[in-house]
């Protein structure tokens, strides 16, 4: 495998989506896999991904190229 890996620790899948927060608007944005090394992104496999939550009252932004 020589792609990245899921940021969830313990978690040895390969990343297939980033995530990244808006703290300021509540929301979270869940696109497909961004450029690396972005310090305020969040790689996550398929199944970690599909299981995303946020806290009550925050939004979450699923980029529809995701969705297969």
């Amino acid at each position: 495998m020589d792609g990245r890996l899921c940021s969830k620790v313990g978690c040895a899948r390969e990343a297939v989506a980033t995530l990244t927060y808006d703290y300021g608007d509540q929301m979270a944005a869940l696109g497909p896999l961004g450029p690396a090394g972005h310090p305020h992104a969040h790689d996550l496999c398929g199944p970690h991904s599909d299981r995303l939550s946020v806290p009550a009252g925050w939004l979450v932004v699923r980029h529809e190229a995701l969705r297969t």
